[in-house]
């Protein structure tokens, strides 16, 4: 692709970005309110931090037809915070179309939708009741359903035949590219017997997917964060993630830059991030260049790489669920919370 069409996704991107901003989703929803959110950055801010972002930068350099997926995650997202059902649906339906990962966002999106849906009915039509929420979500799953059917309706036309979806989808799902890359997929499939490899292809699967239904359920009061922990979750246990989805991750964290301050391992995360992210090529060099070492020797790295992210996440729940507990619980703002 030209660098002008990636330069424009990636403005794209950040005004979407942009949108979810203003829109103050993150520190406000119909159930919670956080106290912080005098903390929250500007949309300008927000919309500089994806650009200037090095795994945007590098991403962009790279060219790679990721940017349209992460393009149309933006865009659902921004649809979903102002109440624009259809757009959303359709626009996770083109993302989940391209990549296939972004069907677990669909759930925390409708939620997003259903809650503007509901005030949407409480404010300007007493007498009809909203729609219940089983009735909302069949509805919202028609509208996937037939705009993935377009999507793959176009394709075949395209293509003359559905030839593509073993060799696209097929490829998504059974793994049979052990590349090596910056996920934790190919390593521990390029040890496995093949007796064991399609049982542990769906335990793999199902620890990817399992995290969206209990964050859905945690963090009902907060879906924008549940879409957010996803992306993450997405990009480090993905079969065929990249520093883009990472990108996108790290860049979607500045909406909550009001719950930062209550995150405790900034500083150890982010060193092993950038540790890994500077070490990376060096061993991937050394074992497929040099030949002095071999595949541990970039596995290792990846893991490091993988760690740090964790560590990033894991401190991003924390401070999410830190925030709305002190909400609940006003006399506990401050103090130390220890596990007993």
């Amino acid at each position: 692709m030209e660098a002008c069409t990636i330069s424009l996704l990636d403005i794209l991107s950040a005004n979407a970005l942009m949108q979810i901003a203003s829109s103050g989703a993150a520190a406000s929803s119909p159930s919670f309110k956080s106290s912080r959110k005098d903390l929250s950055w500007t949309p300008l801010a927000i919309g500089a931090a994806f650009l200037f972002n090095p795994f945007t930068i590098l991403t962009s350099l790279g060219r790679p037809t990721s940017v349209f997926t992460h393009l149309f995650i933006l865009l659902a997202t921004a649809k979903a915070c102002q109440g624009r059902i259809v757009t959303s649906t359709f626009a996770i339906a083109a993302a989940a179309y391209l990549s296939l990962y972004p069907i677990l966002l669909f759930p925390p999106l409708a939620i997003i939708c259903y809650d503007h849906v509901t005030i949407r009915y409480a404010s300007n039509d007493a007498y009809r009741p909203a729609p219940t929420a089983l009735r909302f979500f069949a509805s919202q799953i028609t509208i996937f359903l037939a705009s993935s059917a377009v999507l793959f309706g176009l394709s075949a036309i395209l293509t003359g035949d559905i030839s593509f979806v073993a060799s696209t989808y097929g490829t998504h799902l059974l793994l049979p590219d052990l590349t090596p890359n910056v996920g934790l997929w190919w390593y521990f499939f390029i040890e496995m017997f093949d007796s064991f490899r399609a049982f542990f292809l769906g335990v793999f699967w199902l620890h990817m997917a399992s995290y969206m239904p209990g964050l859905c359920i945690r963090l009902r009061k907060q879906p924008l964060a549940v879409v957010v922990l996803m992306v993450g979750i997405i990009s480090i246990f993905g079969p065929y993630t990249s520093i883009g989805d990472i990108g996108l991750f790290l860049s979607m964290l500045p909406l909550y830059a009001h719950v930062f301050p209550l995150m405790r391992y900034t500083f150890p995360a982010l060193s092993t991030v950038l540790y890994a992210a500077l070490l990376g090529p060096a061993f991937y060099h050394l074992w497929i260049y040099a030949g002095s070492g071999n595949a541990n020797f970039f596995y290792a790295i990846t893991l490091v790489w993988n760690l740090g992210l964790i560590l990033v996440l894991a401190d991003t729940l924390y401070a999410i669920l830190r925030d709305e507990w002190e909400i609940e619980r006003p006399e506990m703002k401050g103090k130390e919370v220890r596990q007993i």
